[in-house]
C-alpha cells in the first residue's frame, strides 16, 4: 500500500509544487508517515541540492561565490542558465562596461551575474550586462532569418525576442535595411553571432551619425593611419581613444559613430577580466572556439576550457565541432581567465535550458516594461549537478488549495493494465521421416582349409636282448 502511495504521489508532485506541499505532507504523514519533499528554493520547484539549478553544490561556496553566464531567461529576481538569482538593494548593475540599474534588465540580454549563496538562495552581487553589436542593418536575409550590422553576421533564430524601442514585440518581416538596432548574442566567432534580443532603436537626429558598438577580439592594428582590426572588421581609431597597453588578441568594447565616411571610434576599452577568486564555480552556455595566440584547448565566453579528464576532453572536442547550438559547462575557476570543466552538456536552447516550471503553465510579466517571457520547450532542472532531470507538465494551481483532513479516503490505486496476451505460436508439423531400411551386409562364409596332419614315420628301435643272466665270476681261494 505504501509504495502504490508513493507512485502516485511522484506522479502528481510535479503540479503541487506551489500549492500542494502542506496537503501532501498530511496525506502521507497519515498514509504511512512519509515526509513530503519542499517545493524547492523559493518555491520555484528547483532542487535545493543543485543551488537555484545551477547544477552546483552548496558545499565550499563560502566566499568564493558563483558566477554565471547567459541570457536573462525569466523575471521575479532573475533566471539565468535555469538559475534564480535574488537582486538585493546592493546589487551592482553595469551595461558594456557603464554604471547602469536594475531597469537596464531585458529578457534576452546576455549577462554575467556574481553571485553568492546566502541561507539557501542565491544573491547577486554583481549583474553585468553585454551586447554583441550596435548599429545600422546593412544587409538582410529575411527568408534565412540572417542579418549584417558593422560587418558582423547575426542569425535570427525562431525564438529571438524582437522588440521595438518601446518594448512591443514585432515580426522581422517590419525590420528593414538602415534600421538601428541593437543586438544580445552568444559569440559563434569570425564574426558570426546567433541573437537571443533585438531590439529596434529609434533613428538618431538628422545629421548626426548613428552610434555604434562593437565587442571582440582585436585581429590586426595599423599605425599609419590609426586603424584596428575586431572580428574581421577595420575601423578607424581618433586619436587618444584607444586604451594604452591594447594588443592583437585582447579583447575589447569599441564604441564610436557610423559617418558618410566611414566607422569611427571614440572609444576603445579592454573587456575587464572576471574578478573572482579561485575556485569560484562557472555555469555558462555558449559557442566553444579554438584556443587563440596558439593557446592550446577552447575558449568560452572570454575564459580558458580545460577539461578535468580524457572524457571531458572528449566531450568538448565533439561540442565544438558543433557550432549549431550552444554549450552549457559547469566548472571551477583554477587560474586567471581559466575554468577546469565538471560537466559539458552540448545542443541547448539558451532561452529556454534547465527553466523550471511555473504553476498555472503560464509565464509571469516579466516586469515594467518586458511584454513577456520566455515559454515553449519542456522544463528542465539540474538536480544535485548530476544531470538532467525532466520533470512532469506544468500542473494547473486551483485558486484555493483543499488540505485534507484526516480521516481522508485514500486515492484509489489505478489497477494495473492488463498483460498483453502473447500470440500463440503456430503449430509446427513435423514431418513423417521413415527410416531407412538398412540391409545387413552380406558376410562371406569362408571354407576353412583342410589340413591333413603330417605323416610322422616312427622309427623302428630294436631292443638289444640281455643276457640271459648274470655271470659271476669265480674268484679261486687262496
Amino acid at each position: 500500500m505504501k509504495a502504490a502511495l508513493k507512485a502516485v504521489v511522484r506522479a502528481w508532485l510535479p503540479g503541487l509544487r506551489f500549492v500542494g506541499v502542506a496537503c501532501l505532507g498530511l496525506m502521507l504523514s497519515l498514509a504511512g508517515s512519509i515526509a513530503a519533499t519542499p517545493g524547492g528554493i523559493g518555491g520555484t520547484g528547483i532542487d535545493p541540492g543543485g543551488i537555484g539549478g545551477t547544477g552546483i553544490s552548496p558545499g565550499g561556496i563560502g566566499g568564493t561565490g558563483i558566477v554565471a553566464i547567459g541570457p536573462v531567461q525569466r523575471f521575479g529576481s532573475i533566471f539565468v542558465n535555469g538559475g534564480e538569482y535574488e537582486l538585493p538593494a546592493q546589487t551592482r548593475y553595469r551595461v558594456d562596461g557603464q554604471p547602469a540599474s536594475e531597469n537596464s534588465l531585458h529578457l534576452g540580454d546576455l549577462v554575467r551575474v556574481h553571485a553568492v549563496e546566502q541561507g539557501g538562495r542565491l544573491d547577486a552581487l554583481a549583474v553585468d550586462i553585454s551586447h554583441a553589436v550596435i548599429g545600422r542593418v546593412s544587409q538582410i536575409d529575411q527568408s534565412q532569418g540572417r542579418l549584417v550590422v558593422l560587418g558582423q553576421t547575426v542569425q535570427i533564430l525562431p525564438g529571438t525576442l524582437l522588440r521595438t524601442a518601446e518594448d512591443q514585440p514585432f515580426p522581422l518581416s517590419r525590420l528593414k535595411v538602415g534600421d538601428e538596432v541593437r543586438i544580445s548574442a552568444l559569440d559563434q566567432g569570425a564574426g558570426h553571432w546567433q541573437a537571443m534580443r533585438l531590439t529596434q532603436l529609434s533613428a538618431p537626429p538628422a545629421g548626426r551619425g548613428s552610434p555604434f558598438l562593437l565587442r571582440g577580439k582585436i585581429e590586426a592594428t595599423s599605425a599609419q593611419p590609426q586603424r584596428v582590426k575586431i572580428n574581421g572588421v577595420w575601423l578607424s581609431v581618433r586619436s587618444g581613444a584607444a586604451q594604452t597597453g591594447l594588443a592583437v588578441g585582447a579583447e575589447v568594447v569599441a564604441r564610436g559613430s557610423q559617418q558618410s565616411q566611414g566607422n569611427v571610434i571614440d572609444s576603445l576599452q579592454a573587456i575587464a577580466p572576471l574578478a573572482a577568486p579561485i575556485g569560484t564555480r562557472v555555469a555558462m552556455v555558449g559557442f566553444l572556439q579554438a584556443g587563440s595566440q596558439g593557446r592550446p584547448g577552447w575558449e568560452l565566453q572570454g575564459f580558458q576550457i580545460r577539461g578535468a579528464d580524457a572524457l571531458l576532453q572528449a566531450q568538448l572536442q565533439s561540442a565544438a565541432r558543433s557550432q549549431a547550438a550552444p554549450v552549457f559547462i559547469v566548472g571551477t575557476l583554477t587560474a586567471a581567465q581559466t575554468v577546469a570543466v565538471e560537466r559539458v552538456i552540448p545542443n541547448v536552447n539558451a532561452l529556454q535550458f534547465a527553466l523550471p516550471p511555473l504553476a498555472g503553465g503560464q509565464t509571469p510579466p516579466a516586469k515594467a516594461g518586458d511584454k513577456g517571457s520566455v515559454t515553449g520547450a519542456t522544463p528542465q532542472f539540474i538536480s544535485n549537478g548530476a544531470g538532467l532531470n525532466l520533470s512532469s507538465p506544468a500542473f494547473v494551481a486551483p485558486t484555493v488549495p483543499t488540505v485534507i483532513q484526516p480521516g481522508f479516503t485514500a486515492p484509489s490505486i489505478p489497477a494495473a493494465p492488463a498483460v498483453p496476451q502473447v500470440p500463440q505460436m503456430p503449430a509446427v508439423n513435423m514431418p513423417s521421416v521413415a527410416p531407412p531400411v538398412v540391409a545387413p551386409p552380406q558376410v562371406p562364409v569362408v571354407v576353412p582349409p583342410t589340413v591333413a596332419p603330417p605323416v610322422v614315420n616312427t622309427p623302428s628301435v630294436t631292443t638289444p636282448a640281455l643276457p640271459s643272466g648274470l655271470q659271476i665270476p669265480t674268484v679261486p681261494r687262496p
